[in-house]
């Protein structure tokens, strides 16, 4: 279960990002056709999605979720990759994945630079942003990160 600690801290970052995302003209499509939230199926990814959900609508911008159970922590990070690739092949714009380490940290290191371990573990309730034109190792360019 999430802490107090814990829930003040997605809160944070959440509120950063979509600052972030403000300055940069950018929108938090979340609830669209070109959006979508994937979460996993634990307790503390379900919260944090609780969180994200009543930030974003706070913001105007209402969104709904997805769980699915490739993103559990210790899932193959190729699962994860063909879950980006439907989505892309569903023409989804902008995909949320909220999940857990060690699988997520595996994933960022793999799609920015084709590496296990290159880059340093998500910390709690930290949100990254790669720019992905296709699915692959290297493939992404990390826009955000905090």
């Amino acid at each position: 279960e999430l802490s107090a600690c814990g829930r003040k801290e997605v809160e944070r970052a959440i509120i950063s990002y979509t600052d972030f995302r403000h300055r940069n003209d950018k929108t938090v499509n979340g609830d669209t056709a070109g959006g979508r939230f994937v979460v996993s199926p634990l307790l503390r990814a379900q919260q944090t999605a609780a969180i994200l959900s009543d930030e974003l609508s706070a913001n105007g911008s209402p969104c709904s979720f997805i769980t699915e159970d490739r993103l559990e922590p210790d899932r193959d990070p190729n699962a994860v990759f063909a879950l980006i690739d439907q989505a892309q092949a569903q023409r989804v714009t902008e995909l949320w994945l909220v999940g857990h380490n060690p699988l997520l940290s595996t994933l960022l290191g793999l799609l920015s630079d084709g590496e296990l371990h290159s880059q340093p573990q998500l910390a709690t309730g930290e949100i990254v942003e790669l720019e992905i034109e296709w699915v692959g190792l290297g493939c992404a360019t990390v826009g955000y990160r905090a």
